[in-house]
């Protein structure tokens, strides 16, 4: 399993449409092979917006990033609206997830979107 982290500069009049966009794009890249993705800011003023996604392994992301599916998704107003810097891969080599604690975590955040 691999955890990539890549930090994105949202302007914040886009905030909400970049979160729809990742939401709306989840089936395409779940059929694609990724795990998980979250968007993550900072809980202060300071810092900047991350995503993290996570991948089962450094081949299936590879896979990712060669298909062709992938620049149309990328080819849309809302993606060319963010800055992107580069993405840094981590393997995971130990910790745990506790996947019903982290369901319940996500859609009661859908819910109070």
């Amino acid at each position: 399993m691999i955890v990539c982290l890549r930090t994105v500069r949202v302007p914040k009049t886009e905030r909400q449409r970049f979160l729809d966009w990742i939401r709306e794009n989840r089936i395409v890249r779940e059929t694609h092979g990724i795990c998980a993705e979250l968007v993550l800011e900072p809980a202060s003023d300071e810092g900047e917006t991350v995503v993290m996604t996570i991948w089962p392994s450094h081949e299936v992301f590879d896979a990712w990033i060669a298909t062709p599916e992938r620049d149309r998704l990328t080819d849309s107003e809302v993606h060319r609206s963010v800055v992107y810097e580069p993405i840094t891969r981590y393997d995971v080599v130990g910790g745990y997830v506790r996947q019903t604690g982290l369901e319940d975590s996500m859609r009661s955040l859908e819910v109070e979107r």
